[in-house]
């Protein structure tokens, strides 16, 4: 069956130009497919095809005023998507430019205060800081537990110790859970900062979504800031930045003045944003520092010397990006951590002899097992059934969560939970509410204050069946079903909703079809939900396909970036 939007848009292009041909729908179907899966732009390598599409009114070249953009470089876009990424490139550019200097007295003085120096070579926590001394725009990028967190809240201490004058910081985060997690996260770093408490209150301790930072709202249009009507703001933090896609990067980056610092936090290795796009990846490609900076670190008593040298030192994204590979969380001898290694190196002989080895926190298991998974969420359910207080039943639910990389994978679990509590009385055939469905937020309404990725739980209160979500300040709000936005009950979450949670213990299923090959990145996710236990679930050969399946993003903002 054709895709619904190729039909309406192949019919209207049929109409607004007589002589729109078979090859144009074609090269039209498959930029919407290219869409469909990430990609930002369609490379279009044969002369013929170009031309006949160069000579069509509905094709532009860069800059034109058309429904699709023919660039010679990248392909074929729609407008939009062009338009995003060429403002975007030009917003990335401007902001790789550098920030004021301070003095390197001070600098060394609270680099040294908040980054006590440590006997195991370089801290690169320590180097994002003495960048963000230097550069209006930092990417810093790294696996879980590796502390960025941490960095950020100690970066901003040393912005706010050494500005001439109180900065207006925010926090945000393109989901609410993610946000509400960086709110809960940041509260904790800054307890912890070994600074004065009257600097602790000049910083920001609650992130908002993007999307309620921008003033965007249901169903498009302008947002209330943009280029014409800037954010407040000195410094923005943005976290979970792989999961941001190219509209909202080029929007967040237009409602930006010209002075303010931006600080994305992000894992590159993970999932990229399900819309088109995948900015946070295409930033972090080529990563050096130019001399002069090697030698400014140095001067500071930083141990440079393995840091890359800039190829090019003006690259846009020179100095700009920083990696933290050093894990607080997983044990240089884990299962999970050799694994998730070996995954995201394209290592598929050691990723599965590490399976066999059965490790404390790694296993594997070639077939499902249901009754396993009914097991491992009966603590969830005698929480539920105890009463016990929101706080626990939230622990009990998050000690445990399968993932997959398809939705049709994700419903069958759910439907299997569900017939086991009809079965055993815990739930009524046909009911849709019940004591302790819990239900996942699918859209954002800010009405509401309910946000993608909210996670919620069905209580009995006298007044009847109640969901409960966790807020910002830690207490919980209980609303009527039917107050609640679009959602879904989530037994189990694919692979790019569970981006930005963690979980006990992790099962990652993998499909059965060979036609469904999951990506490197997936299985890197899925693996790196995991706090304490991970099992994978599917054939030896399907995972060594999906490790070495690396999915490349077709995009120019990388080659746009670079001035002309």
């Amino acid at each position: 069956m054709d895709n619904p939007l190729y039909v309406t848009l192949n019919d209207l292009f049929s109409r607004l130009d007589p002589r729109w041909d078979d090859t144009c729908a074609e090269w039209l179907q498959a930029l919407i497919l290219a869409n469909q899966q990430g990609h930002v732009c369609l490379p279009v390598p044969q002369p013929s095809a170009r031309q006949r599409l160069g000579a069509c009114p509905l094709v532009a070249a860069p800059g034109g005023y058309a429904p699709l953009i023919l660039d010679a470089q990248s392909g074929l876009y729609f407008a939009r998507h062009w338009f995003d990424e060429a403002r975007l490139a030009d917003a990335l550019r401007l902001k790789t430019g550098r920030r004021a200097t301070v003095s390197p007295v001070d600098a060394a003085h609270w680099l040294d205060r908040l980054f006590p120096p440590t006997a195991e070579g370089l801290d690169r926590q320590k180097l994002a800081a003495a960048l963000a001394l230097r550069q209006r725009l930092l990417v810093i990028s790294g696996g879980p537990g590796t502390g960025k967190t941490t960095t950020v809240i100690r970066l901003l201490a040393l912005l706010a110790a050494l500005a001439a004058q109180p900065l207006v910081m925010a926090l945000a985060a393109p989901t609410g859970k993610a946000a509400a997690r960086l709110s809960d996260s940041m509260r904790g770093a800054i307890a912890q900062l070994p600074v004065e408490a009257a600097l602790k209150q000049r910083l920001p301790d609650s992130a908002q979504t993007l999307h309620r930072l921008l003033g965007l709202r249901p169903g498009g249009g302008r947002p209330r800031h943009h280029a014409d009507n800037t954010l407040p703001l000195d410094v923005l933090v943005v976290d979970e930045a792989s999961m941001i896609d190219l509209d909202l990067m080029a929007r967040t980056f237009d409602a930006l003045p010209p002075h303010a610092q931006v600080i994305l936090l992000g894992d590159r290795d993970q999932l990229a944003s399900v819309e088109a796009g995948a900015v946070l990846g295409e930033l972090c490609q080529d990563i050096g520092y130019r001399g002069e900076t090697l030698a400014w670190l140095a001067a500071l008593g930083m141990d440079v010397d393995e840091l890359p040298a800039a190829i090019d030192e003006g690259a846009p994204m020179t100095d700009c990006v920083v990696l933290l590979t050093r894990s607080h969380r997983f044990a240089a001898a884990s299962g999970i951590g050799q694994f998730s290694r070996a995954v995201n190196d394209n290592r598929p002989d050691e990723a599965l002899a590490l399976l066999d080895e059965a490790a404390a926190d790694l296993s594997w298991h070639p077939q499902w097992d249901a009754d396993a998974l009914w097991a491992r969420r009966q603590p969830y359910w005698q929480a539920v059934a105890a009463g016990a207080p929101l706080t626990s039943v939230q622990q009990a639910f998050v000690a445990f969560m399968p993932l997959a990389g398809e939705r049709r994978q994700v419903e069958a679990i759910n439907r299997l939970v569900e017939h086991r509590l009809e079965a055993d009385g815990l739930k009524m055939p046909g009911q849709l509410w019940y004591p302790g469905r819990p239900v996942m937020i699918s859209h954002n309404d800010y009405g509401v204050g309910l946000f993608n990725g909210d996670i919620g739980f069905a209580v009995d209160r006298p007044e009847g069946l109640r969901v409960a979500f966790p807020a910002a300040d830690g207490s919980w709000r209980e609303l009527a079903p039917a107050r609640l936005p679009a959602h879904d009950t989530v037994y189990a979450m694919t692979v790019h909703k569970s981006q930005g949670s963690e979980f006990d213990e992790v099962w990652l299923v993998l499909p059965d079809e060979e036609a469904n090959v999951p990506d490197r990145a997936l299985v890197y996710t899925a693996v790196t939900r995991a706090r304490q236990r991970f099992r994978l679930v599917g054939g030896r050969e399907m995972l060594r396909a999906a490790i070495g399946h690396a999915l490349v993003r077709h995009s120019g903002l990388a080659r746009r970036m670079r001035p002309t």
